[in-house]
């Protein structure tokens, strides 16, 4: 049986963890299993799994490697976890999570402590950037989301150097891209919407999933960090108040010598 596996510290971040891998859940046909890595005991993270009816599994290997072993499992599907608040706020702070996520041979959910509850999942946003490599990361995304008549909405931001001179028109190319995508892979056109920006994407990725009552953003990404890389990914992580799908890029995947199945999230029919 495919399993979300939710990772949960022992805090009260463990109760909106829990709910948002129910919500994938229900999205694919899998069942929830939770993990707990060893710290200064584990009775806040017992009770929420408890009070799920999820199965509670505490690892013999403490730190980063016990997460990753217990995700390692052939029947883990996908991982999610807490995006930890920083000292000051409750916003997710983001680095730590990335790092993690940097390490994680499958999709990954990253869920910021103020993330509503109970998670649901009526409505998604997929950004695009017009690229075949995020094209295929999150092909498998849209199609499981039309499956479950999930509303999907797509956006794509133009930056300000793509824009012709003398026009405020974005290019028709780049839409026309977006909309053959969409038909692709969710041939039910009631269930989709294009929308359309111009300026910096992450800031444009957080006000449409805030003006449109998003209940998940999903994004491709290449698993680097340095200097240059995943600043879009950066930013929706640091600034978001719902789940952030992360899906790695086949070139990523391969990588870190991923099987072409692990980077991808299919219902378990599609297998």
């Amino acid at each position: 049986m495919t399993t979300i596996l939710a990772a949960l510290d022992n805090s009260a971040a463990a109760r909106p963890v829990l709910s948002a891998a129910a919500a994938v859940a229900r999205l694919v046909g899998a069942v929830v299993e939770a993990v707990h890595v060893p710290e200064n005991g584990y009775r806040t993270a017992r009770a929420a799994a408890d009070a799920a009816g999820v199965r509670l599994r505490v690892t013999s290997t403490s730190g980063v490697g016990g997460l990753l072993e217990a995700a390692s499992d052939d029947a883990v599907a996908m991982l999610v976890l807490g995006a930890r608040a920083t000292q000051t706020g409750r916003r997710p702070a983001g680095h730590v999570a990335l790092e993690l996520a940097r390490s994680v041979r499958k999709p990954l959910v990253l869920v910021p402590p103020d993330s509503p509850v109970p998670v649901m999942l009526d409505r998604i946003l997929v950004p695009l950037d017009g690229t075949s490599v995020t094209d295929q990361a999150l092909a498998a995304t849209v199609r499981l989301a039309c499956r479950a008549e999930v509303e999907v909405i797509a956006l794509h931001v133009y930056d300000y150097a793509d824009l012709p001179l003398f026009s405020d028109q974005p290019h028709h190319e780049a839409d026309a891209w977006a909309r053959e995508f969409l038909r692709r892979h969710c041939p039910r056109p009631e269930l989709v919407k294009l929308e359309t920006r111009v300026g910096v994407p992450g800031e444009h990725v957080l006000r449409v999933a805030r003006d449109d009552a998003v209940d998940m953003v999903a994004l491709g990404w290449s698993r680097r960090l340095e200097e240059g890389h995943a600043t879009v990914v950066r930013d929706v992580v640091a600034g978001s108040s719902i789940p952030v799908l992360l899906v790695a890029t086949a070139a990523a995947a391969a990588a870190v010598g991923q099987a072409p199945s692990e980077g991808r999230l299919e219902a378990p029919s599609a297998r």
